[in-house]
C-alpha cells in the first residue's frame, strides 16, 4: 500500500431521493479498472472488495470511515480473493487464489480491524492444483468449514487445527453449490437436487430445486436462489416455498439482515444484463428502482436501513449505498453471511 495515495482519494457524495430513502453514489478509488468480484459487508462501517487479476502491491478494497481505499490483502494473495464468509463483528474467512505457475488456493481470516492474517490450509502447498473451494461458511469464530471439488472433500478448521472431513453429504443433493452454518450445530447445504440439513452431527437429504444463492437469518427462516426459473425460495422451519418469482428472469443475489428485511436481484442475460432490485419487509416483496443508467446487482444488507450494491458508469465499476436513516449500527450478531461465486 502506498500511503500518499490514500491522502489523495476525493470521496464524491450524489445523493437521489426515493420516497423515504437516498441512494448515494460512493466511487471506488481510481485505478480500479479490473471486474469487481464480489462485494461483502459485514457492518455497515466494514466493508471488502475483491478486484479480479489486479497484482500486488494493492489488490483489494476495503470500506472504513466512509471511503473505499485500495489496500494490500496479504504477502499470499498475488491473484484474487475468491470467496468470503463474515460475521458482522468483522471477524471472518476468506479463500484466494495466486496468480503464479500453479493454482495455488489460500486461506485468511480477519478480527475486526481491517487486517488479515494468513492461514495455511494443507491444499495450499506446490506441487499445486489440489483442487478447488466450492463453498466455505464460518460456523463460529474459530470453526470454519469449506467444500472443496476434485474429489469433493470437507476440511474444517477449528481452534488452530485442520481436519480432512470424509464427504458425508448425501448423495442425492447432486453437485453442491452453497454452504451456510446457522450456528455452530446445524448447517444447510444447497446443491443441483435440493438440499442438506445438518443437525446432530449428520447430513439429512432435503428434496428441493437446485438452488445456489443462500442465507439464514434464524434456523426457521432461510432463503435460497433458483437460477434458472427466477424464483426466490423461503425455508419456514418445515419446507421450502416459492416466495417470488418473475418468469423469464434469472435469480442469483439475494442477501438478508434480519427476517424482516432483504434484498434480491433477478435480472435477464442480453447483450448487457438488465437487473431489477426487489426488497423484502413487512412480509413483502416490493420493486425498487435503481439509480444510473446502467443499473445494479449485488445487493448487501448492513441492516434494516441500510444496503450496498455494486454498479457501472462509463464503463467503470461504482458502488451505491441505500439508506433510510444515516450511521445505523447493526443490532444483531447472530446472522452470519456467506458470499461464494
Amino acid at each position: 500500500m502506498k500511503p500518499g495515495k490514500l491522502l489523495t482519494l476525493v470521496l464524491v457524495v450524489a445523493s437521489v431521493n426515493v420516497g423515504d430513502a437516498a441512494w448515494e453514489k460512493v466511487p471506488v478509488p481510481e485505478g480500479v479498472n479490473e471486474m469487481i468480484l464480489w462485494m461483502e459487508f459485514s457492518n455497515p462501517n466494514l466493508g471488502y472488495a475483491s478486484i479480479r487479476e489486479l497484482i500486488w502491491p494493492e489488490n483489494f478494497l476495503i470500506y472504513r470511515d466512509g471511503r473505499w481505499r485500495l489496500t494490500r490483502l496479504g504477502g499470499m494473495f498475488q491473484g484474487c480473493a475468491t470467496k468470503i464468509s463474515l460475521l458482522p463483528n468483522g471477524y471472518g474467512w476468506l479463500c484466494g487464489r495466486h496468480g503464479g505457475l500453479y493454482r495455488l488456493f489460500y486461506t485468511a481470516r480477519t478480527w475486526g480491524n481491517g487486517g488479515w492474517d494468513e492461514v495455511e490450509n494443507p491444499y495450499s502447498k506446490p506441487p499445486g492444483y489440489e483442487g478447488t473451494p466450492v463453498a466455505m461458511s464460518v460456523a463460529a469464530e474459530e470453526d470454519v468449514w469449506f467444500i472443496f471439488d476434485g474429489p469433493y472433500r470437507i476440511l474444517r478448521y477449528k481452534e488452530g487445527v485442520w481436519e480432512i472431513k470424509p464427504y458425508d453429504l448425501p448423495a442425492e443433493l447432486g453437485t453442491p453449490y452453497n454452504l451456510f452454518f446457522v450456528s455452530a450445530e446445524e448447517a444447510w447445504a444447497s446443491g443441483k437436487n435440493g438440499f442438506a440439513h445438518y443437525k446432530n452431527g449428520e447430513w439429512r437429504y432435503v428434496p428441493g430445486p437446485p438452488a445456489s444463492g443462500l442465507e439464514f437469518t434464524a434456523p426457521d427462516d432461510g432463503w435460497a436462489t433458483y437460477y434458472e426459473a427466477g424464483q426466490i425460495l423461503h425455508y419456514n422451519g418445515t419446507s421450502w416455498n416459492v416466495s417470488f418469482t418473475i418468469p423469464g428472469r434469472r435469480a442469483f443475489w439475494i442477501s438478508f439482515y434480519d427476517r424482516n428485511n432483504g434484498w434480491a436481484d433477478l435480472y435477464k442475460s442480453e447483450a448487457k444484463p438488465v437487473h431489477r432490485i426487489f426488497k423484502y419487509e413487512s412480509a413483502a416483496w416490493r420493486e425498487v428502482t435503481p439509480p444510473g443508467e446502467y443499473g445494479i446487482w449485488m445487493p448487501c444488507s448492513v441492516s434494516s436501513t441500510d444496503a450496498w450494491f455494486l454498479g457501472s458508469e462509463d464503463n467503470k465499476y461504482i458502488t451505491w449505498h441505500w439508506y433510510t436513516e444515516p450511521n445505523v449500527e447493526p443490532t444483531s450478531l447472530g446472522k452470519i453471511k456467506t458470499l461464494f461465486k
